[in-house]
Order: structure tokens, then C-alpha cells, then sequence
């Protein structure tokens, strides 16, 4: 279809899309198929690019719009990657910039990392409440094997073979008393677990007050070097003191975040565990009181 049948139809469009001109299109696609078929790609073309019924400026306009809107989009693309690899930031330099403080600040972070690692290594189950363990003692628990069940704590290091091999050993005690004495063993070795996480909530809260002091040293040092300059100052100077300043701020915050979510993650799953340990210590318990040679009298177990 030629450029000139085809400004024709563009502009024949609105008369055809409100049917004046309908009877025309249908009596010549009835004498020339391929003179419908024509009209039918330049109406479709031309619904295309109007709005409202008013047709777009002519082809060649509009060709020349399109160049002009690319080259402008080219023209601001490159300007805008220009200005990304301008601001573009050294984050190492940036860090050293903050001087000693950022140095302490790293030193922290690092000793946060390792608590960060000991805690995943330690606080487990299979150091709490181990599965094997479990599957192991408790049909000797059932049947009253007392020194099998010590024998094969002995080599466990596990918060629940420490509690099981207490209880086996001290079987003659009174199950009052036993029941206490396993419920402050196992609390004692939570509080120490707890204990050795507490280092993560240090590291959390000393870490933005550090970067809080570096942050007001640079801000002192940017004031006395723009007082030093007088009036002949920059205000770029003043901007990039300060930029300096903040850095251990951010610093500070980086380290805390991260250290304060991992401390009361830790903490939540110690408290989990616990619970798993009472629950499996009440079971031992009941398992011991349906054994053979159960003590007489005894109540119920105790929560341990």
C-alpha cells in the first residue's frame, strides 16, 4: 500500500469509523478484495494512532518527532550515566576517612561476627536436646536400666545427657528432691547459654555510641577548619568534613542492626530449647515413675 493511500485512508478514518462512509468501503471491497483488505490495514492503522477521533500530524512530521524525542532521551541517558560514574563512592576510602574510630568500629564488627558463629555452632539442638540421645535412653528409662542409661550418657556432652546422668546417678534420692536438683541443673546451664549471648546486646549498643563520638569529633574538626579559612571558605569544604564526620555514624549503625536481631534470635532459641528440655526431662520422669522399681510415693514430676 503506497504512503499516498495510506494518508487517504488515515484521513478518511473518522468518517469511516462513524459510518458515513461504510457502503463505500463495502461496495468497494466487494469489486476489489484486495482494495478491502487495504482500507481494512490503513483503518486499523489509523484507530491506532488517533485519539478522540482527531488523527495524528502527518507521517512525515511525526518521523521527524520521533527522531527528535530519541536524540533527547539519548542526550539524557548519557548525561545521567555521566553523573552516576561522577558520584560513584569509594566505600573503603569513605571508611578510612573516619580515622581511629572507624578502625575500633571494625575491630567490633569483627568480634561480633565471631560471637555471631560460636552461637550458630553452640546453640543447636543436637547440643540441647539431641534426637539420638532421646531415641536411645528412653527404653532404658522404661524398663528401669539405671546404670545402661549412665553408661550411655557418660560420652554425651549434651544439656540433656548432663540432666539424664544426674538423674540415673541419684535414683535413690527422695523424687522430690531429685526434681529440684535436675530442674536448677538445667536452669543453670540456660543461664550460662543466655550469659554467652549477652556479648551480641554489648556489641549492639556500644557500636552507634562509638560511631555517634566519631561523628561529633569530625564535626568538631569541619567547624575549626571552616573557622580557620574565614570568610574565603568553601561551602564544599564544610559538606565534605561533614561527609567524613558522618561516615562513622553509619558505621555504628551497620554493626548494631544486625548484632541486636542475631542477639534476640539467639535468645528466643535458647528459650525454645529450654522448653523442649523440661518437656523431654517430664517425660524421663514419667518413664522412671511406670518403671520397675519406681520409688513409692513419689508425685508428679517436676518441671526441670
Amino acid at each position: 500500500m503506497s504512503t499516498s493511500t495510506l494518508r487517504r485512508l488515515c484521513m478518511r478514518a473518522p468518517r469511516m469509523w462513524m459510518g458515513v462512509e461504510s457502503g463505500e468501503v463495502m461496495a468497494a471491497g466487494r469489486a476489489n478484495p484486495a482494495s478491502l483488505a487495504d482500507i481494512e490495514a490503513g483503518w486499523k492503522f489509523a484507530l491506532f494512532f488517533s485519539w478522540r477521533g482527531h488523527i495524528l500530524p502527518p507521517m512525515r512530521r511525526c518521523y521527524w518527532m520521533v527522531i527528535l524525542v530519541s536524540m533527547a532521551a539519548a542526550s539524557a541517558w548519557g548525561q545521567e550515566v555521566e553523573a552516576v560514574e561522577t558520584a560513584r563512592i569509594d566505600w573503603v576510602a569513605e571508611v578510612m576517612k573516619g580515622g581511629l574510630t572507624s578502625v575500633v568500629l571494625i575491630l567490633v564488627g569483627l568480634a561480633g561476627v565471631a560471637f555471631i558463629i560460636e552461637r550458630f555452632l553452640v546453640v543447636k539442638p543436637s547440643n540441647f536436646v539431641p534426637r539420638p540421645l532421646i531415641q536411645r535412653i528412653r527404653p532404658l528409662w522404661q524398663s528401669g536400666q539405671f546404670a545402661a542409661v549412665i553408661q550411655a550418657c557418660e560420652g554425651d556432652r549434651s544439656l540433656l545427657g548432663k540432666v539424664s546422668h544426674y538423674i540415673a546417678r541419684h535414683v535413690h534420692v527422695p523424687f522430690d528432691i531429685l526434681s529440684i536438683g535436675a530442674a536448677d541443673l538445667g536452669s543453670r546451664e540456660i543461664r550460662r547459654q543466655l550469659q554467652r549471648t549477652y556479648p551480641l546486646a554489648v556489641v549492639a549498643t556500644i557500636s552507634p555510641l562509638l560511631g555517634l563520638l566519631g561523628t561529633i569529633i569530625g564535626m568538631i574538626e569541619a567547624f575549626q577548619k571552616v573557622a580557620l579559612m574565614g570568610d574565603t571558605g568553601d561551602a564544599s569544604v564544610l559538606a565534605d568534613s561533614i561527609g567524613k564526620a558522618l561516615i562513622t555514624t553509619a558505621i555504628g549503625l551497620i554493626i548494631a542492626i544486625p548484632a541486636l536481631g542475631f542477639y534476640h534470635y539467639f535468645k528466643s532459641r535458647i528459650s525454645m530449647l529450654g522448653n523442649a528440655l523440661e518437656e523431654e526431662v517430664d517425660e524421663i520422669f514419667a518413664l522412671w515413675l511406670r518403671a520397675p522399681h519406681a520409688p513409692e510415693g513419689g508425685g508428679e514430676p517436676s518441671e526441670a
